[in-house]
């Protein structure tokens, strides 16, 4: 993938842009308005549902206010008496009486409990029919007795019987009416009339404007029974048209939709309790997000645009801003080819500035660097010629000691004899090890020859315990650790006969030797005096005491290893190397052991 990625730092500035500024805000922008969509589509979901259920309850309203007119009709003794009276009331006072107070109540109900454009009508199975708004008309039985709704009102004795829609001829509008039918003293074998009242459908449903708005907007108000549309707009128009209620389904939001056709739909509905109707609204879901669609193109548009716009200024201040990059770049290449004498402009006091002005200085700093160099290099050659030359010193030295030594033989000295075989042994293990780390035994084996000068010099007032097991012997140490250990014991003890124990364990994967004596030993502020020596950085010292070898360890294995001091006044000194636990796979044989 590093082959897709752009070479220059210019490239990689105008990549990092587009990948880190502009495809998040567009994917904040996208998920911002996913999200929105579906919190509007919740809301507008509810909204709808509680608009509905306010419109199903006020429907209701309308049903249970018909019924209780039709109530006040049907139970009124004066109704009951002019329908079963036989008496014409165009020639009887008394039976126009009855006829006009009839009239009157129609009115009064149609003003007091419905709306005043609603229709009453009686027919008193006489041929008349007695309304709120033409007086009494005439009316053929036959052309009655063919009516489905007619029938159903017969068939229902007295029940209210609910048509919708239904057109009245005998209306000067013929508008659809929601029409309530209801049988007369039902008791009364066929009864004695039936009672018609009708509700204009705009006024119990939706106006006409109404259903156009809303049907532009992509919301349909339907009245269903069962699945049968009774009311609807031009798109659900009343007749055959049938709804699939066992289609709705609830999604994970708990939104109802249903699928008719190729749209998908938002449904709410609400059931009347009066006749059992379904109030339904389907709100096609593709009406709903145009508008957020709209919205969310826009803003993207917007976003590219203004995007566009400033990638153009950018990139040019990031051409502007990385020439110096370039120039400062040409210039280390002709100094990588050698050529010491280049160097960049400096313009401003911004950070290239600085990065110029500090490889120029770098450039005068290498230039007497190599100067430098090249008289050192005739400093490092003489030395070596010196260091060869100085390597005949040890041999010579050797030569000499031989020489003293066959000498104090043929004088009868064999103790100076000795003294200078055990030096000629220690310069002898000195020359031949090179390396820094040697084992346990090859470091004890230096002790001896150490120990055995130090006893003719102190006539066997030094006793020395090694107690370390077999298996520890090819551990590896720090090269002279024990040697200046055992020294100090003896410069600084100042007590003879002095016993030394040397020890060793392992714990883990630590080494731990330890050099015991039984000298005087050392206050606690003198302990804490040389402890405080040993671990001052850069501290002057001479020779190889124990401060060396703490600092060799320590540079060797890590700060945690190194050398601990424990003394009592009067109880000797006691100190603890701790080293790494390695073991070496061969011991070899430097010297010979005598």
């Amino acid at each position: 993938m590093s082959y897709l990625l752009p070479r220059t730092l210019r490239g990689k500035i105008v990549l990092s842009l587009i990948i880190l500024i502009f495809l998040p805000v567009v994917f904040i922008i996208y998920r911002f308005y996913d999200s929105s969509r579906k919190i509007l589509e919740t809301t507008l979901y509810e909204s709808n549902q509680t608009a509905l259920e306010r419109k199903g309850l006020a429907m209701n309203e309308v049903l249970v206010r018909t019924v209780k007119a039709s109530n006040l009709i049907i139970n009124d003794p004066d109704t009951l008496k002019y329908l079963r009276d036989s008496t014409n009331w165009t020639t009887e006072y008394s039976a126009f009486n009855r006829f006009s107070n009839l009239q009157r109540k129609l009115s009064n109900i149609r003003d007091v409990l419905l709306d005043s454009d609603a229709y009453l009508a009686l027919y008193d199975f006489r041929g008349y029919i007695n309304t709120s708004w033409e007086g009494t008309i005439r009316a053929q039985n036959e052309s009655l007795d063919n009516q489905p709704w007619f029938v159903r009102t017969l068939e229902l004795s007295g029940s209210p019987n609910w048509t919708l829609p239904f057109i009245m001829k005998e209306t000067e509008h013929k508008q659809p009416l929601l029409l309530l039918t209801r049988l007369i003293n039902s008791e009364w074998k066929s009864g004695n009339g039936v009672l018609m009242i009708g509700i204009p459908t705009p006024v119990f449903f939706y106006s006409s404007e109404e259903l156009r708005f809303k049907d532009q907007s992509g919301i349909h108000s339907l009245l269903l029974d069962n699945e049968t549309v009774l009311l609807g707009d031009s798109t659900f128009s009343p007749g055959n048209r049938l709804v699939p209620l066992d289609e709705i389904y609830q999604d994970s939001s708990g939104i109802s939709r249903i699928q008719l056709e190729d749209k998908q739909f938002l449904v709410n509905q609400t059931r009347l309790s009066g006749t059992g109707w379904i109030l339904l609204q389907l709100t096609e879901s593709k009406a709903f997000s145009s508008q957020l669609n709209q919205v969310k193109n826009r803003s993207i548009g917007w976003v590219l645009l203004w995007f566009t716009l400033f990638a153009v200024a950018f990139v040019g201040l990031t051409f502007r801003f990385t020439h110096p990059i370039k120039e400062l770049i040409k210039s280390m290449n002709r100094v990588g080819r050698g050529d010491l004498n280049s160097h960049v402009a400096v313009r401003g006091s911004d950070e290239i500035a600085l990065l110029g002005s500090n490889f120029n200085k770098m450039v005068g700093q290498l230039q007497e660097l190599v100067t430098h160099l090249s008289e050192e290099q005739q400093r490092k050659q003489k030395a070596q010629f010196q260091a060869l030359q100085a390597q005949i010193n040890p041999h010579f030295l050797l030569n000499t000691l031989n020489s003293i030594k066959w000498m104090a033989l043929l004088s009868g000295a064999n103790h100076v004899s000795d003294m200078i075989t055990k030096l000629g042994k220690l310069l002898t293990f000195t020359m031949r090890q090179h390396e820094e780390i040697v084992t346990i035994r090859e470091e004890l084996d230096y002790l001896t020859v150490y120990l055995a000068m130090q006893e003719i010099r102190y006539h066997d007032q030094i006793q020395v315990d090694v107690q370390v097991p077999e298996v520890l012997q090819n551990c590896e140490i720090v090269k002279f650790t024990i040697q200046p250990i055992i020294e100090n014991s003896i410069i600084h003890g100042n007590r003879f006969p002095l016993r030394i124990l040397i020890c060793a364990r392992a714990e883990d994967d630590t080494l731990i030797l330890t050099v015991t004596d039984n000298g005087v030993g050392m206050s606690e502020e003198a302990r804490r005096q040389v402890v405080e020596q040993m671990n001052q950085p850069h501290a002057k010292y001479s020779g190889i005491g124990i401060r060396n070898v703490n600092d060799r360890i320590r540079l060797e294995y890590g700060p945690e290893y190194g050398i601990f001091l424990d003394s009592v006044p009067d109880s000797g000194v006691k100190v603890s190397v701790m080293l790494p636990l390695r073991r070496r796979g061969e011991v070899d044989e430097d010297f010979n052991r005598g």
